[in-house]
């Protein structure tokens, strides 16, 4: 598999960034309770004993499989060096010896044998991912894995911020859809859109590197105003939102004046009685064949 644009850092947010960082960390959390688990509801976890981990930022899910079972081995990779020292330093502070951080690129091969997991599991990629590069990532995925092992694809359509009557919000969205679709992200036909047709195709990049027993799960976090995770939500946007500006920048989406109206106009409608939100992902994942 090589690399689609090797000269560049593909990151929409700056991924060394300590702000990023907890952005991340908290993300994942919540992430993990609206889930309903670290793993797919299904999963015989007797079968599951080496599990990778990419794009594992500062170790968030990683970190907590590893504490929550002792017996299982996970592997983080990342490009990210503050990333990766904050993950080996979490994991070696909890006594986490069935856990490691390796630097990867996960757009080019994976640097593991032939069936090292018997879980791959890859969350919000597409802060990275251009689409040429899927099909053969999850190939690599699938190579990597045991047979009968599983690989686990989460994704998003929008900006992390789902559906909202926020007008900054949603304006924003479609600027970064555009940046999306001009950067080579999007799989929506069309530059002008408000999501990236990324979801529906998740299943197909399972079926075509030969998975098996395929299953979508969708997810939602309402966060309007009122619920439990309204801060949570508001706080992780407040953070993304503000660093998603170099990159609205550099595609020459916006102005930085246009941006940070929009901004403080966002901040003021998330706070409002009457903001609704709900943030819709889905997890798609499938087997390779036992045999």
């Amino acid at each position: 598999m090589s690399n689609i644009h090797p000269t560049e850092n593909s990151y929409a947010l700056d991924q060394e960034s300590t702000v990023e960082m907890h952005r991340l960390l908290e993300q994942d959390l919540l992430l993990n309770q609206h889930m309903g688990g670290l793993f797919p509801l299904d999963s015989d976890l007797t079968t599951i004993h080496d599990i990778l981990d990419i794009a594992c930022g500062p170790g968030g899910w990683a970190q907590e499989v590893a504490f929550a079972h002792r017996d299982k081995r996970v592997v983080g990779i990342d490009i990210s060096n503050a990333m990766l020292t904050y993950a080996r330093a979490q994991a070696g502070i909890q006594g986490l010896g069935n856990a490691r951080f390796l630097f990867m690129d996960a757009t080019s091969p994976l640097l593991f044998p032939e069936a090292s997991f018997d879980m791959v599991n890859a969350r919000f990629l597409i802060g990275f991912m251009w689409k040429e590069a899927w099909p053969a990532l999850v190939a690599e995925c699938v190579r990597v894995t045991r047979p009968g092992g599983m690989i686990r694809l989460t994704e998003t359509d929008t900006s992390g911020m789902g559906v909202t009557n926020s007008v900054a919000l949603e304006t924003i969205n479609r600027m970064i859809m555009k940046a999306c679709s001009r950067s080579g992200r999007s799989f929506y036909p069309e530059e002008e859109s408000n999501h990236l047709a990324l979801t529906p195709m998740l299943p197909r990049f399972l079926e075509q590197a030969g998975c098996q027993a395929i299953r979508e799960v969708p997810h939602m976090i309402n966060y309007s105003a009122g619920t439990p995770a309204h801060s949570g939500i508001c706080k992780n946007l407040q953070i993304a939102m503000k660093l998603v500006h170099p990159f609205l920048l550099k595609l020459r989406i916006a102005g930085s004046q246009e941006l940070e109206t929009l901004y403080q106009q966002m901040l003021e409608e998330m706070q409002s009685d009457e903001f609704r939100g709900i943030w819709y992902f889905t997890s798609a994942y499938g087997r390779k064949p036992a045999s």
